[in-house]
């Protein structure tokens, strides 16, 4: 039979550990409820072609199994396998997959698909298609999508299978072009020929300066009205108001935008109130490239200034343009994995996956259970030790 004192320190030891058990398994949640990062989609051989996974804090694969990551089509009917994803041992992932790669030929990854999914598959795996078990998930909202594709993907003719800002890019590229043209001329006619192509890409046929005159190389919307539609972001952030992701990005993309189209809108003022008034030696001038000079007002207008950008320009050096512009909206399509989700069948209808997916355990479920009969067996050892010890006293005294 245990001695009082055994008994007693029995007890004070089940107590002491109980606090500790306790935290590892409130550890065990707080990891597996928690973000565990993001994929984003950007441009690499063509336009929203590739994914990149950056993870943190993922529980190592159990035996036999293996993460994989997927992309799926807003119907659910297509899944496309983004590759296994390796986790080192700290936990970390990083994983990045081109559509480029066999089998693919460059697919736009925001095009074709709303969201990604991380499963857990058996290894070996005669599976083509995605198991039930999701780990982490995400969708972007029906409501951003919709406008994220109209800036990237699509919008209306005359040439609808791009997006505003691919578009905006596309213009200031031929302006660029167009400017370069005229300030290589020899005679003043080139030189007004091509300035007046120059308005003409910037403007639109709908511009106050547009000359049916001259040809147009440009779309007809022109560049100004591409970038005032801009606005889609903000209508995306407005259809999904409480997602940060998307919100933030938005912001930056109307800031990066409204910097293009007021660079743009300089580029037309310039070339309208000083190449086309100037004699050859100014209009070549004015044309640039180098201070507030239209090569150099398109070139900011297109890809922004860094840090170290010419100050004589405009007053917001280290602002982006277009290209910013475009890489923001790619990131309002950020894809927040979090655990669990859902996924779908062959038909595209959803199910949902087991309750609680058998990931990598961080925290053995029983060890709530095992940490209240610890606490219940540790007090009755401590009632009980107190008790002898009482009866221990009254006994010496009564001898």
């Amino acid at each position: 039979m245990f001695s009082t004192r055994r008994v007693l320190l029995l007890a004070m030891l089940l107590l002491v550990a109980v606090p500790a058990t306790v935290v590892q398994a409130q550890e065990a949640t707080t990891i597996s409820e928690a973000p565990i990062g993001t994929a984003v989609i950007w441009d690499d051989q063509a336009l929203s072609d590739a994914i990149t996974y950056a993870l943190t804090s993922v529980p190592a694969p159990a035996a036999d199994t293996a993460y994989e990551g997927w992309l799926v089509s807003d119907d659910g009917s297509v899944k496309l396998s983004t590759g296994v994803i390796t986790v080192a041992s700290d936990g970390s992932a990083n994983h990045t997959f081109d559509s480029n790669s066999t089998g693919y030929t460059g697919e736009n990854l925001i095009a074709g698909f709303d969201k990604v999914l991380i499963t857990v598959e058996p290894v070996p795996d005669d599976n083509a298609g995605p198991s039930d078990v999701v780990a982490y998930s995400h969708q972007i909202p029906t409501g951003a999508m919709t406008h994220i594709r109209h800036l990237l993907v699509t919008w209306s003719p005359p040439d609808a299978t791009k997006g505003i800002l691919t578009n905006l890019k596309e213009q200031i590229d031929v302006a660029i072009v167009q400017a370069n043209l005229a300030t290589n001329s020899t005679t003043l006619t080139d030189i007004q020929t091509y300035t007046h192509q120059v308005i003409n890409i910037l403007e639109g046929t709908e511009g106050a300066n547009y000359d049916t005159s001259f040809s147009d190389p440009g779309d007809g919307v022109g560049v100004i009205n591409h970038a005032a539609d801009r606005k889609h972001a903000l209508f995306a952030a407005t259809a999904v108001p409480d997602d940060d992701v998307v919100v933030a990005n938005a912001a930056l993309v109307d800031i990066a935008g409204k910097n293009a189209l007021d660079w743009a809108t300089l580029a037309r003022d310039t070339a309208v109130d000083k190449v086309l008034t100037a004699d050859i030696t100014l209009a070549k001038i004015f044309l640039g490239p180098g201070g507030n000079t239209v090569i150099s007002l398109l070139e900011a207008a297109r890809n922004g200034l860094d840090a170290n950008g010419d100050d004589t320009i405009a007053s917001i050096a280290g602002e982006g343009g277009a290209q910013q512009a475009y890489v923001d909206t790619q990131r309002m399509a950020t894809y927040t994995l979090v655990a669990g989700g859902t996924t779908t069948n062959s038909e595209g209808a959803t199910s949902e996956p087991e309750p609680e997916p058998e990931l990598p355990a961080t925290g053995d479920q029983t060890i709530p259970r095992l940490a209240q009969l610890a606490l219940l067996t540790g007090l009755v050892l401590l009632a009980g030790g107190s008790a002898l010890l009482i009866r221990s006293r009254h006994s010496r005294i009564r001898v």
